[in-house]
């Protein structure tokens, strides 16, 4: 079993703050929302987020569809062997079905998400494939997963050759592992897992964007099962 967790994911409510922003009121109003109602996203509030605290790091639900796109149409999920969890930056847990098949169309994605962030669930609670559960930390979303091997990918970690790195992990009998990608532009996660996890690497010699990272694990993992 593969879990991917997609750790601080820059998903987000529109901050209160920006609420009166002239560029918001007109995107949600374009909408059809309140300015609370919809999500912060960079491609439409950049003018808002000027001095929004950490603001050129936030405000990106792309990276958090890129992602789901990626790993839902995988072949690793569809034989089953893939678990996805997406954390936000406010310590909240979608929980995501595998048999989620998440719209190509980045606007309708938003309204999912938006949908999702008012109701906890959708489509509905009786048979939810997207669920939001709140108040729930990054190290203790890895800890339940009580998993074989943590590890975490990072532009600063040590570089592997990603193939034979898997075939190491497979060859110890490690059943369920569990990868830390971080769902954000850039920069380093927030939360300190040193502790808990086994190691910090990098797949490339430069930076990769978070759906890259994804796709490398998931063929790699895939190839190394079979």
């Amino acid at each position: 079993m593969l879990t991917l967790v997609l750790a601080e994911a820059e998903v987000e409510r529109m901050p209160a703050e920006l609420c009166h922003h002239p560029a918001v009121i007109a995107h949600a109003r374009q909408r059809g929302k309140q300015p609370r109602q919809i999500l912060l996203d960079s491609n439409y509030h950049h003018a808002a987020m000027t001095n929004l605290p950490e603001g050129r790091r936030r405000g990106r639900p792309d990276i958090t569809h890129l992602f789901l796109l990626t790993a839902l149409e995988s072949i690793v999920n569809k034989q089953g062997q893939l678990n996805i969890l997406i954390h936000t930056r406010y310590d909240e847990l979608i929980t995501v079905h595998p048999n989620t098949r998440i719209m190509r169309n980045y606007e309708r994605f938003l309204g999912l998400l938006e949908q999702l962030f008012e109701n906890h669930a959708v489509p509905d609670k009786k048979q939810p494939l997207l669920t939001l559960t709140e108040d729930i930390s990054l190290k203790e979303i890895i800890e339940r997963q009580h998993a074989d091997c943590i590890i975490v990918l990072s532009k600063d970690g040590i570089l592997v050759d990603l193939p034979q790195y898997l075939k190491k992990i497979h060859t110890k009998k490690n059943n369920h592992l569990l990868c830390v990608i971080g769902g954000f532009p850039s920069g380093q996660l927030h939360t300190d897992l040193t502790m808990i996890t086994t190691e910090k690497i990098s797949v490339y010699k430069e930076m990769l964007p978070v759906w890259t990272v994804a796709s490398e694990i998931l063929v790699n993992y895939g190839n190394m099962c079979r």
